[in-house]
């Protein structure tokens, strides 16, 4: 089994970062692909496998994934992780998790402030564009992402 790059983890962070203030999993996803990834980091993370991605953390992030990771929600694998995979299948938007976000928010007393589309990403993009654009290739490789579009982090 490959391990977790410290890049992937370090990125999946900022998207665990994201997603505990500012949207659902689906839509920072959405907004990652609609920019240029190739792929959303949540589903990338079901792929890798959700109990994999959060011992790779090392008890940094929000409550979030070792919430998800005890309710058995595993990735893609197990059938469903931040989306569901109806008979192995591709991804579904599943909108306990947001529920599961939010509900974890109020009992931290977190402040959510809601963020869509490019708003979105350039909060992603100034949380990790220094850290991505100092690895170059190898983070567009990592990260799903062409690497034409580093210049625009």
């Amino acid at each position: 089994m490959t391990p977790i790059d410290p890049l992937q983890t370090s990125f999946w962070l900022a998207c665990d970062a994201m997603i505990w203030r500012h949207c659902a999993p689906w839509e920072l996803d959405e907004a990652l692909v609609a920019w240029g990834y190739a792929i959303g980091p949540c589903e990338a993370q079901d792929l890798v496998g959700l109990d994999r991605v959060l011992s790779a953390r090392a008890g940094a992030g929000s409550p979030v994934l070792p919430r998800m990771v005890a309710e058995g929600r595993l990735g893609k694998a197990a059938g469903w992780g931040f989306y569901r995979y109806p008979g192995g299948g591709g991804a579904v938007i599943d909108p306990l998790i947001d529920d599961l976000v939010r509900e974890e928010a109020h009992f931290a007393k977190a402040d959510r402030d809601d963020l869509e589309g490019a708003a979105l990403v350039d909060a992603l993009h100034r949380a990790v564009g220094p850290v991505v654009c100092a690895v170059g290739a190898r983070a567009a490789s990592l990260l799903h992402l062409p690497e034409a579009r580093l210049a625009l982090i």
